[in-house]
């Protein structure tokens, strides 16, 4: 026994040093950047793409390793394991940073305020989609830069139409047309006696379909949540009818037993392409899951709307961490991003819109063995350019507490157990409540609030006078794009 401990010591050291002496930058001499994503084709093809560019650039060799893992949850709290990492001086060099993770990255300082550098090396927000802008940029700083852009459009299979002999849906449309051609739709394609329902879209968005009656989840400052506007109550009213009455999109028991008929998570795409849903509201990664579904004749179209034609367009940032031990060669990294054989990837592998608008027009945009997704291709890019608007987001809340109040409520009312009135009221009030909690427990957001609630009421007593606002007072996406479309703003300066 008396040679245990010795041998047990000699044995971890001797292990320390063997894992030290093979670090990938103990091997291969090379400094490491270590980015945590997901681990996939495109990521292994962006970083051998980057190691090519780089050379070409004249700089020296790096590494780049995914680490996948600390994208997982973690325990019960749910939070990203990079958060937990980077809060502890332990995070990767580059960090993927997803809807609604950027205030909450931000907050901890773990992230690189690059505003000053990104206009210098040619990846300022200006060079990518504007309306995006709000997923880069929080109070005027920039945290990164996006490696894919995506809007979300009302996939069409064709066949499915023509097999009925239907029309297919126009490139834009209102609510009632969609409602009208999904009545025709349902009862040509479920005659009585059918066995399998089919169905006229897998699923609707309201933020969507309330942008297009004028009204976002917030006010224009954020300060509220007016989810019990009138407005609301019409376009839940509408869900109701299309999914209870009408069935023109499943109840979520009619998804589960699809899914259940159709295997698993990947059974929307299955289902569009054998014929059980006319229509799949998705963004452009669909074709991912498409292609291997066979061939069949697909477009796109808009999603359906009201007065104000829009669609929600977002991206996935790639941010430096602040403790980055390269922090240069992850700035390079950055500027990669808008570099062109990175934008002609994008292209290529139809993960998302290219990062650089320009690049929608590239051939590789429009691959010469897949002829039958060139319309749809450039209807997803023409929505990006043209009505995509980013996801609104307060300060005061969380954005998971606003979905779920949300879609809880939407969901008690297809169950009967709450008027759409009653829906909304519960929504609202349930966000509006979370925000006057954090308010009153967090003294920096307490400030905020304050003079945000001052911007509010300023902004309010312009619109009664029939004046103009400042566009700088408006922090909604949304609302300034409504704003800007209507002429509700002070003259702006030419871009």
């Amino acid at each position: 026994m008396k040679f245990f401990f010795p041998t047990c010591l000699a044995v971890l050291a001797a292990l320390s040093a063997l894992l030290y002496w093979t670090l990938p930058e103990r091997q291969g001499r090379l400094p490491v950047l270590y980015w945590v994503t997901q681990n996939d084709p495109v990521k292994r093809e962006t970083i051998a793409l980057f190691r090519d560019w780089l050379v070409a650039q004249g700089h020296p060799p790096v590494e780049v390793l995914i680490d996948n893992a600390s994208q997982q949850k973690t325990g019960t709290t749910g939070e990203p394991k990079a958060l937990i990492q980077g809060v502890s001086g332990m995070g990767g060099d580059l960090l993927d940073v997803y809807l609604n993770q950027m205030e909450l990255f931000q907050a901890t300082g773990m992230l690189m305020d690059v505003t000053n550098i990104a206009p210098r090396q040619g990846f300022g927000p200006d060079v990518t989609y504007p309306a995006i802008r709000t997923d880069l940029v929080l109070e005027g700083r920039q945290y990164g830069f996006p490696r894919n852009v995506d809007v979300t459009m009302c996939w069409v299979n064709r066949d499915t139409f023509a097999r009925y002999g239907l029309p297919e849906p126009p490139a834009r449309w209102t609510m009632d047309e969609f409602e009208e051609r999904g009545r025709r739709f349902v009862a040509a394609a479920n005659p009585p006696g059918s066995r399998k329902r089919v169905f006229f879209l897998n699923r609707v968005w309201p933020p969507t379909l309330r942008r297009g009656l004028g009204l976002s989840t917030y006010n224009e400052t954020g300060t509220r949540c007016t989810l019990d506007d009138p407005r609301n109550v019409e376009v839940l009213k509408r869900i109701y009818r299309w999914t209870v009455e009408e069935r023109l999109i499943p109840t979520v028991q009619e998804q589960e037993a699809l899914a259940a008929d159709a295997s698993g998570w990947d059974s929307s795409f299955s289902l569009f392409a054998t014929g059980r849903f006319a229509m799949i509201y998705e963004g452009l990664w669909a074709l991912i899951r498409l292609r291997p579904k066979g061939d069949f004749q697909l477009s796109a179209v808009e999603p359906f709307s009201g007065d104000f034609p829009n669609t929600e367009i977002g991206c996935g940032v790639v941010s430096v961490y602040a403790g980055s031990k390269h922090p240069e060669l992850a700035l390079q990294f950055l500027r990669f991003l808008a570099s062109e054989p990175f934008n002609l990837l994008v292209a290529r592998s139809v993960d998302s819109l290219p990062v650089l608008p320009r690049y929608a027009k590239a051939d590789d945009y429009h691959p010469h063995d897949h002829p039958g997704e060139w319309a749809a291709k450039d209807a997803f890019a023409k929505a990006g350019r043209e009505i995509g608007i980013a996801a609104s987001k307060s300060p005061f809340v969380l954005p998971s507490i606003v979905f779920r109040s949300d879609n809880e409520a939407i969901e008690a009312m297809l169950a009967g157990r709450m008027t759409p009135e009653e829906a909304a009221h519960a929504a609202a009030s349930r966000v509006n409540t979370e925000i006057a909690l954090r308010v009153q427990q967090d003294p920096t957001l307490r400030q905020r609030f304050k003079e945000r609630m001052k911007i509010q009421q300023q902004i309010e007593a312009r619109r009664a006078a029939g004046r103009p606002v400042p566009a700088a007072w408006i922090s909604d996406p949304f609302h300034l794009a409504y704003y800007r479309a209507h002429g509700w703003l002070e003259t702006e300066a030419a871009p």
